[in-house]
């Protein structure tokens, strides 16, 4: 018994060749996946270090500082703080310091209100010095080669 293959989609359901050819009966283009520009990297990079930094001086998991819902007091100030010297210290605009926190500019806006309103305690301010002094002495770029 000889079996013939009229064409490459011979066992294809109707559908599943509908799918891969598309509307018009050609082999569908495939989208190429956009390799972040090298801004959005050292953005992210930036943003990661911030988190590290701050998680590991207020003993706050990175993980806490990442969640997307609501924590605890202490950790919804660490959360501030990091927006806060994110946006200060590396100059990210209030859009993208709130995405990389999985919040919108006005939570991100709101973080640095806080924080400038605490910066009258001295030794809160003092604390913020150090964070922001140790974030812009750190070489990013020697990170991401």
């Amino acid at each position: 018994m000889q079996v013939v293959v009229k064409s490459q989609f011979a066992g294809f359901g109707e559908t599943r060749r509908a799918v891969f050819l598309g509307f018009e009966g050609r082999p569908a283009h495939r989208t190429s996946i956009a390799r972040p520009a090298a801004e959005e990297i050292e953005c992210a990079a930036r943003i990661a270090l911030t988190q590290e930094i701050i998680a590991r001086a207020l003993d706050v998991p990175v993980g806490e500082l990442r969640a997307t819902t609501r924590r605890r007091a202490q950790v919804a100030l660490a959360r501030q703080i990091a927006m806060y010297l994110a946006h200060v210290a590396f100059g990210l605009s209030l859009s993208t310091v709130g995405q990389h926190f999985g919040r919108d500019r006005t939570t991100a806006a709101h973080a640095c209100r806080q924080m400038e309103d605490r910066r009258d305690d001295r030794d809160f301010d003092v604390m913020l010095d150090r964070l922001e002094g140790a974030l812009r002495a750190f070489p990013i770029m020697d990170v991401m080669q």
